[in-house]
C-alpha cells in the first residue's frame, strides 16, 4: 500500500537519463554488466603471470629497459673502437645478438595476448623467427668481421648469414602480406597500393644508386646491382606495411604498424647508406649499431601490441584525406635533384628548382582537393553517424519506458523469450511481476505528477536491487517485471526480499514522502513451459501475494496451481449460476437495543453449487472481483434484495424492518454506471431512497477520492451509507468528515475500540451497530457501553426469504440462538 504520511519542501528525483538492459534491462538495463571498469588509463591486458609462464614472465618494462640498454652499449663500443680499437670486435656484435634474443622474447609475448586477431599472432609468431634468424645472422657477421674485417666494414655477408637475413626478409613479408583487409573498394585500393608502393621504391632505388655510384672512397665502392636489390626488398617491405597500415590493421595496434616501419627503414634502408656516409674503420660495421636500433623497434611493437590488446585495430579508423608517403617521396626526389644541380652549375640548378616548384604547386594544388572531398565525405560521415545516432533513439524508445527509462513490456517478453532459448539443461530461470499496492490513491490523492515521480524512484530502487545480468522493465501503469537468469525459487527469493527491503524505505516524490508496498509474484521455469506460461504462473502468485494481505511475495508452487485452477472453473460456473438461478438471498436482521426488536435486515448471497452445495461469499466473491463478475452480480444482489424489501412492506406494512443493507465492492463503486443503477432499481421497486443503506469496506474508502466523491452522489439520492468493519483499517476519524456516513459497523470482538467508537459514533449523530455479537454477555456488555443497535448469531442467523416473511407475519422476535 502507498500512504502520504508527510510532506517535506524538497525536490523530486526525476530521471535525467537512461540506464540498456539494455539494459534491463543494459540492462538493460536494465542491460548489466558485472564486469567493473578499469581505472581511466589504464591498460587492459592480461598480466605476464596471466599470459604464460617462463621466460615470457619478465615485466614488459623490463624488456624495454634491456634492449634499449643494447643500443647505448652498441652506440659506446662503436664511439670507442672508432676512435680507437680498444675492445675487441666480438663485443661490438653481442648487443645485436641480446636485443634479438629479447625481441623473440618481446614477439611471444605478443602471440600470446589473449582474444588477438588469428591474423596478427601469426604475424607475432613468425616475429619470434625473424629474430631468432636475425640473431643467428649477426653471429655470422661477428665471425666475419674478425676473419675478413675490411669485407665486414662493406655490409658484404659469407653465404649462411645471407641464407639467415633473405629467410627473415621472406618472413616478414609474407607475414605482412597475409594480414586481412577491408574487401570494399579492392580494386581501388589495390592500385593506391602500388602507386604508392612504387614511389617509395623508386625514391629508395634512386637515392641508392646515386651515393653508391659517386662515393669517392675506394672503401665504400660496392657493387651498384646488390645494392639495387636490397632495395627492391625494402620495397616489397614498405609495400607490405602500407598495405596494413591504411586498412583495417588486421588487429594490430596503429603505433606498433610504425614501430614496423620504423624497423624496416633502419634495418633495409641504412644498413647499406651507413658506409656510403661514414668513413669505417676496418673491423667496424653500421650493423653493430642498426642491429640493436632494429631489435629494438621490433621489441617496442611487440609492447605496444599487449598494451593495446586484442580490440586493436578493429574500432573505426579515422579517415585521413590524403597518404603523407608519396609526397614525401617526391620531396626527398626533388631535394636529391636540387643537390645534383647545385653541383653542376646554376643554369641546371635554375631548371631544377623551377621543376621542383611546379611540382610543389601541383602538389599544393592536389592536397586541397584531397581536402576539400575529404571535408565533404566528413559531412556525409557526420550525416551517416546522426541517422545511426536517430535509428538507435528510434530502437531505444521502441523498447524503453519513456517515464522511467526501464524496458518496456516488449522487450521484457523478448528478454524472457530469449533467455528460455538460450538456456542449457539444468539452467535455471525465473520470472516476477511486481504490483505497486494502492498506486491509484496517490494519482487520485495527489495528482499524477506525484505519481510519476513516485514510479520513478521505484524503478532506480528496482534496478538497484537486481544482480548484474537481470532485467527489470516495467510492463505498464505500476506493474514492473523482472527476468532472473541462473536463479531458483529459493534464491531468487532472496533478491525480492531485497526489493522489498529497499521499497520500505520512504520515497520521496515532488515533494512528498510516501511509503510505498508492492506485492510480488515469482514463478520459476519447469520442463516444458513456454515463457507465456511462466508469466501466468508469476501473475497469479502476484495475485495470491494481494489476496494474502499485499505488501507480501508468493511463489508459484502446485497448491497454488491447484487454487487457480479450482478459481478458474468457480469463475466459469458463477456466471452460469447467474443465469440458472443457482443464487439467492439470506438476510441477517440488524436488532435494537435491548429488547431486540428488528430495525434492518442485510442481504447476503448464497450459491447452491449443484456440485460443491452450498458456498458462502467469502469463497466465490474475490473470484468475482478479479474477474469483473462481481458488477453484474452485485447488480443483482441490489436489484433482487430491493424487489424482496418492497414485497414485504406491501404485505406488512408497518411491521417491515424500516431498512435493507446491500454490501457493495469497490470494483461496484468504480463503475460509471452505478450511481444510475441505484437509481433505476429504486425506481422500479419503488422503494424509498432512505430506507435503502449501502455498505462499503473502510479500506475500500480511505484515501480513495474518487470513491469518495461516488459516495457522496449517493448520499445526495437519500441514499444511507454504512461503513463497514469500522476500526479494523485505517481507522482515520478524517473519513467520518469526507464520506457523508450514517452508520458504522463495529467489531464487538474488539472491546478497547468498541468503546471508544461508541462515543465517537454518539458523539457524531452517528447509528454505531456492534456486529458478531454471539452470547447474551456480550450483548449486556455492549448495551452498558452505549450500542443501541447490534447483528449476531446471538440475535438471528441469515435466514431465508421465506422464513424472514414467517417472522415478521407473527409479529415475534426470535428467540436468540
Amino acid at each position: 500500500m502507498i500512504t502520504a504520511h508527510g510532506a517535506h519542501s524538497i525536490a523530486a528525483r526525476r530521471r535525467a537519463d537512461h540506464d540498456p538492459i539494455a539494459s534491463a534491462q543494459s540492462v538493460d538495463p536494465n542491460r548489466n554488466d558485472a564486469r567493473p571498469y578499469a581505472a581511466a588509463g589504464a591498460p587492459d591486458y592480461p598480466t605476464m603471470s596471466e599470459e604464460q609462464p617462463g621466460v615470457a614472465r619478465l615485466r614488459p618494462t623490463l624488456l624495454l629497459a634491456a634492449v634499449t640498454t643494447m643500443v647505448l652499449v652498441a652506440a659506446a663500443l662503436y664511439a670507442i673502437n672508432a676512435v680507437e680499437q680498444r675492445f675487441s670486435l666480438l663485443w661490438c656484435w653481442l648487443p645485436g645478438v641480446f636485443a634479438a634474443g629479447v625481441s623473440a622474447v618481446a614477439s611471444y609475448r605478443a602471440a600470446r595476448t589473449s582474444g588477438l586477431n588469428p591474423a596478427a599472432a601469426r604475424l607475432w609468431r613468425s616475429f619470434v623467427l625473424i629474430c631468432v634468424l636475425v640473431g643467428l645472422a649477426t653471429l655470422g657477421d661477428a665471425r666475419q668481421s674478425v676473419v675478413d674485417p675490411a669485407r665486414a666494414a662493406l655490409q658484404q655477408h659469407d653465404l649462411p648469414t645471407s641464407i639467415c637475413l633473405g629467410i627473415a626478409l621472406c618472413a616478414l613479408i609474407v607475414a605482412l602480406l597475409r594480414m586481412p583487409t577491408d574487401r570494399r573498394g579492392r580494386r581501388e585500393r589495390t592500385i593506391r597500393y602500388l602507386l604508392d608502393s612504387l614511389t617509395v621504391g623508386a625514391t629508395l632505388a634512386v637515392f641508392t644508386w646515386y651515393f653508391a655510384t659517386s662515393a669517392g672512397s675506394p672503401s665504400a665502392r660496392w657493387a651498384v646491382t646488390p645494392a639495387l636489390g636490397v632495395t627492391a626488398i625494402a620495397m616489397l617491405v614498405a609495400v607490405a606495411l602500407i598495405k596494413v597500415a591504411l586498412t583495417g590493421l588486421g588487429g594490430l595496434d596503429r603505433g606498433t604498424v610504425r614501430w614496423f616501419a620504423a624497423a624496416a627503414l633502419i634495418g633495409a634502408v641504412g644498413g647499406r647508406l651507413f658506409p656510403l656516409l661514414v668513413d669505417v674503420r676496418p673491423g667496424l660495421s653500421g650493423a653493430q649499431i642498426l642491429a640493436p636500433v632494429t631489435m629494438t623497434c621490433v621489441a617496442f611493437a611487440a609492447d605496444r601490441q599487449v598494451r593495446a590488446g586484442a580490440g586493436a585495430g578493429h574500432a573505426a579508423q579515422r579517415r585521413k584525406p590524403f597518404s603523407v608517403v608519396p609526397y614525401a617521396a617526391v620531396a626527398a626526389t626533388d631535394g636529391l635533384l636540387l643537390w645534383v644541380g647545385g653541383q653542376i652549375g646554376p643554369r641546371v640548378f635554375v631548371v631544377a628548382a623551377t621543376a621542383a616548384f611546379l611540382t610543389a604547386l601541383v602538389a599544393a594544388r592536389q592536397i586541397m582537393a584531397l581536402r576539400d572531398n575529404a571535408c565533404l565525405l566528413g559531412r556525409v560521415d557526420e550525416n551517416l553517424r546522426q541517422l545511426h545516432d536517430y535509428q538507435q533513439e528510434l530502437t531505444h524508445q521502441a523498447t524503453h519506458d519513456v517515464l522511467t527509462g526501464l524496458a518496456n513490456r516488449a522487450l521484457f517478453e523478448k528478454a524472457a523469450q530469449d533467455a528460455f532459448a538460450g538456456r542449457a539443461d539444468g539452467d535455471t530461470l525465473c520470472l516476477a511481476l511486481v504490483d505497486l499496492d494502492d498506486f491509484k490513491v496517490v494519482n487520485d490523492r495527489l495528482g499524477h505528477a506525484v505519481g510519476d515521480a513516485l514510479l520513478v524512484a521505484v524503478a532506480g530502487r528496482l534496478r538497484g536491487s537486481i544482480r548484474a545480468g537481470d532485467l527489470v522493465a516495467r510492463l505498464g501503469g505500476d506493474e514492473f517485471g523482472l527476468v532472473l537468469p541462473g536463479l531458483n525459487g529459493r534464491q531468487a527469493a532472496s533478491v525480492l526480499q531485497r526489493i522489498r527491503e529497499a521499497l520500505d524505505q520512504p520515497v520521496h516524490a515532488d515533494g512528498h514522502e510516501l511509503l510505498v508496498r508492492a506485492s510480488i509474484g515469482l514463478a520459476e521455469m519447469s520442463p516444458g513451459l513456454t515463457p507465456q506460461e511462466l508469466m501466468l504462473r508469476a501473475d497469479a502468485a502476484m495475485y495470491a501475494a494481494k489476496g494474502s494481505g499485499k505488501g507480501r511475495h508468493a511463489v508459484y508452487d502446485a497448491e497454488l496451481d491447484q487454487r487457480q485452477t479450482n478459481g478458474a472453473q468457480i469463475g466459469a460456473d458463477l456466471r452460469h449460476a447467474m443465469e440458472s438461478g443457482q443464487l439467492s438471498l439470506a438476510y441477517q436482521p440488524v436488532v435494537r437495543l435491548p429488547d431486540g426488536a428488528w430495525v434492518g435486515l442485510e442481504a447476503l448471497v448464497r450459491w447452491q453449487h449443484p456440485d460443491r452445495g452450498l458456498l458462502l461469499p467469502d469463497v466465490f466473491i474475490p473470484i468475482a472481483e478479479r474477474s469483473g463478475l462481481i458488477v453484474p452480480l452485485g447488480r443483482w444482489i441490489l436489484r433482487t434484495a430491493l424487489d424482496q424489501y418492497s414485497a414485504w412492506t406491501t404485505e406488512h406494512g408497518p411491521a417491515a424492518p424500516a431498512e435493507i443493507s446491500v454490501n457493495v465492492s469497490t470494483r461496484q463503486l468504480r463503475e460509471p454506471g452505478f450511481v444510475a443503477d441505484i437509481r433505476e432499481a429504486l425506481a422500479a421497486t419503488g422503494v424509498r431512497p432512505e430506507c435503502l443503506s449501502i455498505e462499503v469496506t473502510e479500506t475500500a474508502v480511505f484515501d480513495n477520492a474518487m470513491i469518495q466523491n461516488v459516495l457522496r452522489e449517493i448520499a445526495g439520492i437519500g441514499v444511507r451509507v454504512t461503513i463497514d468493519d469500522f476500526g479494523t483499517g485505517h481507522s482515520s476519524l478524517g473519513l467520518l468528515r469526507t464520506v457523508p456516513t450514517h452508520t458504522l459497523k463495529v467489531d464487538s470482538a474488539e472491546l478497547i475500540i468498541s468503546t471508544a467508537l461508541a462515543q465517537v459514533a454518539d458523539v457524531l449523530g452517528l447509528r454505531a451497530v456492534a456486529e458478531s455479537v454471539e452470547t447474551a454477555h456480550q450483548a449486556d456488555a455492549l448495551h452498558q457501553l452505549g450500542y443501541r443497535y447490534a447483528q449476531g448469531y446471538y440475535f438471528a442467523r441469515p435466514l431465508p426469504p421465506g422464513e424472514v416473511s414467517r417472522i415478521l407475519a407473527g409479529g415475534l422476535v426470535p428467540a436468540p440462538c
